[in-house]
């Protein structure tokens, strides 16, 4: 339960953002959704009250999970999503438990078999045909050099999902030792620190304007505190809880409510191909997904 409601709120965050966009910079949209999300935490902390102590030992590895995951991924998707469609965006960060299966060769030396190897290849496979799709259509249709914009974009989201990985990869151990709540408090908490610092900070009439206006306020409400705080909390819980396999499969919904979202809410158009690539996509992760779970 906890994981299809997860998939659910991620999967709308993409129309959040997109909305956002029209209205601030990418690292402002960062910066006032964790700040949300950082106080609505240590709400629940404080609700919970679970063992907060951190072992010095541990902050290393619990702070760069946090700069990898929110800031670094935040930037990419945020910047990314200024030159593609919510919609398109959530099938392209759909690649990233397969490219979470091959980082983990890498971290953990794990010998992947042939099948695995060919599941990764045919996710891949599935993002190229999105994104060539995609370039060729907005080549076609969009004003200037409307391809170099798209191939930015889809090039944004592929960090995104590879920071992602990242985040994933060094925060097992924190999950194991300390739970999703004191992790995520943590780590929200020093991401908004970070988040600040990296934010300009002049032009303080129009911060007041812009907050005054209500679809930002609710949607930074809707990402600061269902996406983030609730939503991280939920995905570090279900890691700990049924492991990375069974999590990334569930997280596979993620593009489809993406890609309803934006039709929906936004009026984006999906084209035909792409959904194919999306397909593609998501049976390829499910082949590697399999592998593990065998």
């Amino acid at each position: 339960m906890a994981l299809v409601f997860t998939t659910v709120l991620w999967g709308l965050s993409f129309v959040s953002t997109k909305v956002l966009l029209r209205h601030m910079a990418p690292v402002q949209i960062a910066l006032l959704r964790h700040a949300v999300a950082s106080i609505a935490t240590w709400i629940a902390v404080a609700i919970a009250r679970p063992p907060i102590r951190v072992s010095r030992r541990d902050i290393p590895t619990m702070l760069t999970a946090a700069i990898v995951g929110i800031p670094i991924y935040y930037y990419f998707e945020n910047t990314g999503l200024l030159h593609l469609s919510a919609g398109t965006a959530s099938i392209i960060i759909a690649s990233t438990p397969a490219m979470t299966a091959a980082v983990e060769t890498i971290f953990y030396r794990k010998r992947l078999p042939a099948a695995e190897w060919a599941g990764i290849l045919v996710s891949a496979a599935g993002v190229a045909l999105v994104v060539q799709s995609g370039a060729a259509q907005a080549a076609a249709t969009a004003a200037g050099d409307g391809r170099a914009e798209f191939l930015l974009g889809a090039a944004l989201l592929l960090a995104a999902a590879f920071a992602w990985s990242l985040y994933t990869i060094f925060n097992r151990p924190n999950v194991a030792t300390y739970g999703a709540l004191t992790t995520n408090a943590y780590q929200i908490t020093f991401a908004t620190v970070v988040l600040w610092i990296a934010t300009p900070h002049s032009g303080g009439a129009a911060w007041r304007e812009t907050l005054a206006n209500p679809e930002v306020l609710l949607n930074l409400g809707y990402l600061g505190i269902f996406c983030s705080a609730i939503g991280y909390s939920l995905y570090l819980f279900a890691l700990r809880s049924l492991g990375p396999t069974v999590v990334s499969a569930f997280i596979n919904l993620v593009p489809v409510f993406g890609v309803a979202g934006s039709a929906l809410m936004l009026g984006e158009r999906v084209t035909p191909v792409q959904l194919a690539g999306g397909a593609i996509v998501v049976l390829g992760i499910f082949a590697v997904e399999r592998m593990q779970g065998d």
